[in-house]
């Protein structure tokens, strides 16, 4: 089960790892949140794509892929819609901020 030619997953697990611990370092950063969360938003509407052209050359049933589709197009618009209202907080504590300033 776990021998040389699984070693795949020993390099995605060291990939993903990786990935985490460098955004654990960035992460307080607007930019690389909206980025993360859009990029997120994009990698999923590119599997629906993915997903409608399988579908459509018959590699999978209809139903199939309506349903990861779907599966995707709600992480996708979970994503879009963290990143709006993370950014609606973000500006009402500027403004927050900005008024204890000039009291």
């Amino acid at each position: 089960m776990f021998g040389l030619h699984d070693i795949q997953y020993f390099y995605e697990f060291l990939f993903w790892v990786l990935i985490y611990l460098s955004l654990r370092l960035v992460w307080h950063l607007p930019k690389v949140r909206l980025a993360y969360g859009i990029s997120v938003a994009v990698f999923n509407f590119a599997a629906i794509v993915m997903y409608t052209i399988s579908s459509l050359s018959g590699q999978m049933g209809a139903l199939d892929a309506f349903a990861f589709a779907f599966l995707h197009s709600m992480v996708s618009i979970v994503m879009l819609t963290l990143i709006h209202k993370e950014n609606k907080i973000d500006k009402e504590k500027r403004n927050l901020k900005g008024e204890k300033v000039l009291k």
